[in-house]
């Protein structure tokens, strides 16, 4: 265990994108066992999980591990899955939006339909709403229900690949995966050493339920990426291990608690979309400070369609991040909010999100503000609060 806090702290010195939510349990995991290193608590147990992946992103598994394995053997699950395919096409904006609704019918495998309902692609922001269809009778626990998912274009750039809830972290630590699978089918290059998949978006999140009703389901999938998403013409989207999960929670003795995946079928679905000219042909703008501060630099700051990346480096703000470990989360948004934010010359404040932020590389933090292109009518102003000085700078095209 020892070697184990010794990994995670030596996280915090390598030039990998750390969410700001990893980045906290990981720091909590070592605070906990620093503080109580006798008890058997299920906060640590938990991580350990997360630990495990982060560890296997900086190279620290054997190689060995992989070359050990078989092809006709680690994939031998997904053999013989019967496949439904489809196409979609896009039909108008919705609410004369950016976003599109998806004109398509329910693909159907097992009395299990599925269809694709609307979309939205933005240099740093991924949507889509992913409607399911299921025979009535069908028992499904809506709070856990998911699903994998993979999405790539026609020149093989791979948007994101999440591997479902039926699929053990501790399996992909030793080089297994559906990912594998997508790219040898795609002849997608890959390191065969990689755990993870070499995509744009490495961690995709998994899918929201967003309205349910009886025999239906509709999911919201999203990613976001401070590098960028790529002009696609046309997407290709993979939809598996469709099901839900039952978890059982041990109070007396949490680290019993289990949990259990219930697949719904073993189909998997390939749908194809045809993606529109304003979402490949988009335009993003770059903004630039109209003066330099000693102690924070701009990396890139860039306005799109539906919100603002910004990417810095500025004094104390790590140590503000990790900071939130330690207080009250009421108090420790408050801090962040005062220390990065942006407004118009009318004194409109765009916060920054909270679930899109986190260290990036080379000690920068990026966060993503509500502010699109529709805002850059009026004068924008970075404020920054940095050795307990308040800096108001004017935003420059």
């Amino acid at each position: 265990m020892e070697s184990l806090d010794k990994n995670l702290k030596n996280i915090f010195k390598k030039d990998i994108n750390v969410p700001e939510q990893l980045t906290k349990t990981i720091q909590k995991t070592i605070s906990q066992k620093e503080k109580n290193k006798k008890k058997n608590i299920y906060y640590t147990i938990r991580n350990v999980a997360v630990a495990m992946a982060v560890i296997a992103i900086i190279g620290m598994a054997t190689p060995s591990i992989y070359a050990k394995i078989k092809w006709n053997i680690e994939y031998k699950e997904f053999e013989n899955r019967p496949v439904e395919y489809g196409m979609a096409s896009i039909k108008k904006a919705i609410e004369n939006g950016y976003e599109k609704n998806i004109d398509m019918e329910y693909i159907y495998h097992d009395n299990i339909g599925i269809k694709l309902n609307s979309m939205m692609i933005t240099d740093d922001f991924f949507s889509m709403d992913v409607d399911f269809s299921f025979p009535k009778e069908t028992v499904i626990n809506t709070e856990t229900f998911n699903y994998g998912y993979a999405i790539y274009d026609e020149n093989k750039n791979v948007y994101g690949v999440c591997e479902g809830g039926n699929f053990d972290l501790k399996e992909m630590t030793k080089g297994k995966g559906y990912w594998k699978k997508l790219y040898k089918e795609e002849n997608i290059k890959y390191d065969k050493k990689e755990k993870f998949p070499n995509a744009i978006v490495k961690f995709p999140g998994v899918a929201t339920v967003t309205t349910s009703k009886e025999g239906n389901v509709i999911t919201t999938l999203s990613m976001s990426t401070p590098e960028k998403f790529p002009q696609s013409k046309k997407l290709y989207i993979r939809i598996f291990n469709v099901g839900y999960t039952m978890n059982q929670y041990n109070e007396e003795n949490p680290s019993l608690s289990v949990s259990e995946q219930f697949d719904l079928t073993n189909a998997e679905w390939k749908l194809e979309i045809e993606v529109p000219e304003d979402f490949y042909k988009r335009e993003s703008v770059e903004l630039k400070m109209a003066q330099n501060v000693e102690g924070f630099e701009l990396e890139k700051l860039t306005v799109t369609q539906t919100g603002t990346n910004i990417i810095f480096k500025m004094n104390g703000f790590i140590d503000l991040v990790m900071s939130g470990k330690d207080i009250d989360k009421d108090e420790f948004e408050k801090k962040m909010d005062e220390a990065l934010y942006i407004t118009n010359e009318e004194g409109k404040r765009y916060s920054y999100t909270k679930n899109e932020n986190g260290t990036y590389k080379n000690g920068t933090y990026k966060a993503k503000f509500d502010l699109n292109k529709n805002d850059l009518d009026q004068k924008l102003y970075l404020n920054f609060k940095m050795n307990d000085k308040q800096y108001k700078i004017e935003l420059l095209k």
